[in-house]
């Protein structure tokens, strides 16, 4: 048995290692070890796994091979945390490319969501076209919340399901876009199509005054109904950062609409996006984000991947039992799953359950408030849910106040508490 066959080729599988032997491609160890200025020997125990480079050794080798040096050096564990930077920057370059490239497809007149996606829906020539503002919230907390596009046949009679599905394919681009989607599914006997365009909850980008004293990125997850995009964009007021849901983002990266719940992308785009936003938590955009952990605590997972680090921080909307109660039944009148109230309600509380064991690696810099079901919003004895709009609104503005004072209490954050609440008091959404 030779020598070379006598060694362990313990780091062949390794990231460095795979990455070396790729690059190299049909090059010879002698002509790579002669690029490197390094013996035939030494470059044959590396790529064969049998030894790890050192930090010149893989800088000289990055150099011969004309592969990124910083990358196989993070690659090689020489710079710690790089590879995470290297991980986001990849990320964020790609969803920039898909957003450019959907961007294309639209017109590039600065008109609303609304605006464009009932001028879109005129063209379809078949319907009388209104729109309307819809507002939600009681007393000072009163916003303007989101616009509705409601399409009319111009024949008499109901909209047929043929009539809607060329609707959504001729407003596919913009309602991917605007993260917008028709308030029901199609039914027997409609009479009318409406569209709801997000205002309170659609992206944005900050002013240019952030609050000092808050960390780079917050993430705000909670269950069906519990208002992470709610409190999220809240926040995002209070804070003068920028604000983003990962649903919208995704919809926006990938061309594709995020209100298809058996869309068997949908899940894999937004936690593209997450992984993208908790990578860059320390060094992108200064952002509150919001994502939804009611069917799965995939998301949760991902961000406790973040407990080496400062950011994100992390509020956790926790549904309470009854909310969970009311959201099984609410989901299943609006079809928004194909399971019975009972199966959704376990499944549910399943969610729950593995949400609040996934964030426990990062319990330190994690803030939980209950999120209950809202005065107003009930079920009645025969099972049927009892929507609150208003009350749900006012909840959530009354969580956003809670997670500011729970921020600078628990997490002992320096920045401007009262300065804080008088933003998130002021918030106007802009016509």
């Amino acid at each position: 048995m030779s020598d070379e066959s006598k060694k362990t080729a313990r780091h062949l599988n390794e990231p460095w290692c795979q990455e070396l032997r790729a690059a190299a491609g049909t090059m010879t160890r002698a002509q790579l070890a002669e690029a490197a200025n390094m013996s035939k020997a030494k470059v044959q125990d590396i790529l064969g796994g049998h030894m790890k480079p050192s930090m010149d050794d893989t800088a000289r080798l990055a150099e011969a091979l004309n592969y990124p040096k910083l990358r196989l050096l993070a690659l090689a564990g020489y710079l710690e945390g790089l590879s995470n930077l290297l991980t986001y920057l990849d990320q964020i370059e790609e969803q920039a490319e898909r957003m450019e490239h959907s961007a294309k497809r639209l017109p590039g007149d600065p008109l609303s969501g609304a605006t464009r996606i009932a001028n879109t829906a005129l063209t379809e020539g078949n319907f009388e076209v209104s729109m309307r503002p819809l507002f939600l919230g009681t007393g000072d907390r009163r916003r303007h919340y989101a616009d509705r596009v409601v399409l009319r046949p111009l024949h008499d009679g109901p909209v047929s399901e043929s009539a809607r599905t060329r609707v959504e394919a001729a407003l596919y681009d913009e309602l991917a876009w605007f993260g917008a989607g028709f308030t029901e599914g199609w039914r027997e006997g409609t009479m009318a199509l409406t569209i709801n365009v997000p205002r309170f909850v659609g992206l944005r980008r900050g002013s240019g005054t952030p609050l000092l004293g808050v960390p780079r990125s917050i993430a705000v997850v909670g269950g069906h109904w519990a208002g992470s995009a709610d409190v999220a964009s809240f926040l995002g007021y209070a804070f003068d950062y920028d604000y983003s849901h990962v649903a919208f983002v995704a919809s926006r990266a990938f061309s594709r609409l995020n209100h298809h719940y058996n869309d068997r992308f949908r899940d894999r785009d937004r936690l593209e996006v997450a992984r993208t936003y908790v990578e860059g938590s320390d060094l992108g955009r200064i952002r509150v984000w919001a994502a939804d952990t009611g069917d799965a605590e995939t998301v949760a997972s991902i961000i406790a991947t973040s407990r080496t680090r400062k950011t994100p921080l992390i509020i956790h909307l926790r549904p309470t039992d009854e909310l969970l109660e009311w959201t099984a039944h609410a989901r299943s009148a609006q079809r928004h799953t194909l399971a019975a109230p009972g199966e959704d309600l376990r499944a549910l509380h399943v969610a729950r359950g593995k949400t609040d064991e996934a964030l426990l690696p990062v319990a330190n810099k994690v803030l939980v408030l209950p999120a209950a079901l809202p005065s107003g919003a009930r079920l009645t004895p025969t099972g049927e849910a009892v929507d609150s709009p208003d009350g749900f609104f006012d909840m959530w503005a009354s969580l956003a106040e809670q997670a500011i004072r729970g921020m600078r209490e628990r997490f002992r954050l320096p920045f401007n508490l009262q300065a804080a609440l008088q933003r998130l008091n002021d918030v106007k959404i802009q016509v």
